[in-house]
């Protein structure tokens, strides 16, 4: 296994390039480290929507600080110039009844709702959420081209409004 320093982490995350075999700790250094940066070009910021669409889970899991992980989104992504949308998204019941909703919505009721009753139910059982994310609240929007992550915005979970319970679902 290779051994990452805290700036060789930094700069394979700014690349967009995730490292699984990196402990919580320094994941969790590094992205204190990478909130108090003062150069946002460091950020290649399509790399890492990529990146999080796909590893988010992985590496919020890690870090275990949600405020620490949206400072870094919030100047990591591109963020959004576009309207306000209703989005939804299946969460975990155990992460929906702590408040610590995550970061990825979908215009697709029937793709989150497969979440809510597949992978996000795994735990817990699972929750089918719809809400309002105006414009403010989207750190980055779907790329035109996406195909491989869907309609997804990574959005701030605390600016989101009109969350409603849609269903829930039992722990398969």
């Amino acid at each position: 296994m290779i051994k990452h320093s805290l700036h060789s982490l930094a700069k394979q995350f700014c690349s967009g390039i995730y490292v699984n075999s990196t402990d919580a700790a320094l994941w969790r250094e590094t992205f204190t480290y990478l909130a108090d940066a003062n150069d946002d070009a460091i950020f290649l910021k399509n790399k890492i929507q990529s990146l999080w669409l796909t590893y988010g889970g992985d590496v919020r899991a890690k870090i275990k600080d949600d405020a620490l992980v949206l400072k870094v989104l919030k100047k990591a992504l591109a963020g959004y110039a576009g309207e306000g949308v209703t989005l939804y998204r299946g969460e975990s019941w155990f992460l929906f009844d702590q408040n610590a909703i995550g970061f990825c919505w979908t215009l697709s009721e029937e793709t989150a709702s497969n979440y809510a009753k597949g992978l996000n139910a795994v735990e817990s059982g699972g929750v089918l959420l719809k809400c309002y994310a105006p414009a403010e609240s989207i750190l980055a929007a779907p790329e035109a081209d996406q195909t491989t992550h869907g309609n997804v915005f990574i959005c701030d979970p605390g600016k989101l409004l009109r969350l409603t319970t849609l269903a829930l679902f039992p722990k398969p």
